[in-house]
C-alpha cells in the first residue's frame, strides 16, 4: 500500500507546539465515562481515544487504517502519551485495531463531543473579546447508528477560526430545537458572543436562555 508521507511529517517533532498542550488534551479526554471493566483494561482511555485521533488527523479514513497507523506510531509521540512498557521487550504497547474498534463502539458521544470541544475552546487566546458562534445541524454522510439510523449532531463553530466548540447528537425520538439549549450550555463562556442559527431556532425560549448567558 503507497502511503503518502506528508501527512506524517505533519506528527513530527514541532516546535510551534505548546509542550502543554498533549497533556491537557489528555486530561479533558479522561473525563469521558469509560465503558469497560476497570480489571481488564490494558490501555488508558484517554491515551486510546488520542491515538486514534492522531490517526484521523494523519489521513486515516477508516479503524482498519486507524489502527495500522497506531501500530507504526512514531515512538516520540508514544512517550509524550506516556504510553505503558512492554515488561519484556524494549517497546511501548499499543492498542490493537480490534481493541480500537470495540471501544469507540461503547463509548459516549456526547461525552467525547464535549471533551474535545472543551480543548479547542483552551486553545482560545485569553482575552480574545466577544466571538461568534454559528449553531446548525447536518447529517453526517456515510455514517449510521444500528437499525441504519443516520448520525444528525448539532454543533456550535466558532465564526473567525470554524473550531467546534461543541456538539451533540440528535436522537431519533429528539429533534434540534430540544438539543439547542444542552447544546450552548456544554459552552463555558458566552458572555458577549453573537449566536447565530437557521430559523428553525428562532424561539423565545432559545433567545431567553442566550440573554440569560449574556449573549447575543
Amino acid at each position: 500500500m503507497d502511503v503518502d508521507p506528508a501527512p506524517f511529517d505533519q506528527l513530527r517533532e514541532e516546535p510551534d507546539v505548546a509542550p502543554t498542550e498533549v497533556p491537557d488534551l489528555l486530561e479533558r479526554l479522561a473525563q469521558v465515562p469509560d465503558p469497560r471493566d476497570p480489571r481488564g483494561a490494558r490501555h488508558a482511555l484517554a491515551v486510546v481515544l488520542t491515538l486514534a485521533a492522531c490517526a484521523v488527523l494523519a489521513g486515516a479514513t477508516s479503524l482498519l487504517a486507524v489502527g495500522e497507523w497506531i501500530a507504526d506510531a512514531p515512538p516520540h509521540m508514544l512517550d509524550r502519551l506516556d504510553v505503558r512498557s512492554d515488561p519484556v521487550l524494549p517497546q511501548r504497547l499499543v492498542p490493537a485495531e480490534t481493541t480500537v474498534r470495540r471501544l469507540l463502539a461503547r463509548i459516549d458521544g456526547d461525552a467525547l463531543d464535549q471533551a474535545v470541544g472543551g480543548w479547542l475552546a483552551d486553545r482560545q487566546p485569553a482575552g480574545a473579546g466577544p466571538r461568534g458562534l454559528s449553531v446548525d445541524g447536518k447529517s453526517l454522510r456515510g455514517a449510521a447508528k444500528a437499525r441504519g439510523r443516520k448520525i444528525h449532531p448539532l454543533a456550535a463553530v466558532e465564526h473567525t477560526t470554524g473550531l467546534v466548540l461543541a456538539q451533540l447528537d440528535v436522537g431519533e425520538k429528539t429533534g434540534e430545537t430540544s438539543r439547542f439549549q444542552p447544546l450552548l450550555d456544554s459552552v463555558t463562556d458566552l458572555a458577549g458572543t453573537a449566536v447565530t442559527s437557521d430559523a428553525l431556532h428562532t424561539q423565545r425560549e432559545h433567545a431567553a436562555h442566550l440573554l440569560g448567558r449574556r449573549a447575543h
